[in-house]
């Protein structure tokens, strides 16, 4: 079990990096979603299925309204680095 949390943990960590380092905003915010995902299920593997889930679909509404609005400002979906 303290593999799996390792490893995603180590999940978490890597899916910041990326979205840290994507300037585009539709990929950043796919990459946020993945890591509250995979936050989410770290949660779960120390107990806390309930507090995951309602973190979770918060987590999914607040991340609905960044993105609708990022990607109404964003010139384009590809830009340049």
């Amino acid at each position: 079990m303290a593999y799996i949390i390792l490893t995603l943990l180590i999940g978490i960590v890597l899916g910041v990096i990326s979205v840290a380092s994507n300037p585009s905003p539709y990929f950043a915010a796919l990459g946020l979603v993945l890591v509250a995902g995979v936050g989410c299920v770290v949660l779960i593997g120390h107990g806390g299925s309930f507090l995951s889930l309602v973190l979770f679909l918060i987590y999914l509404g607040g991340m609905l309204v960044v993105f609708a609005y990022c990607a109404a400002l964003a010139a384009e979906p590809y830009p340049e680095a």
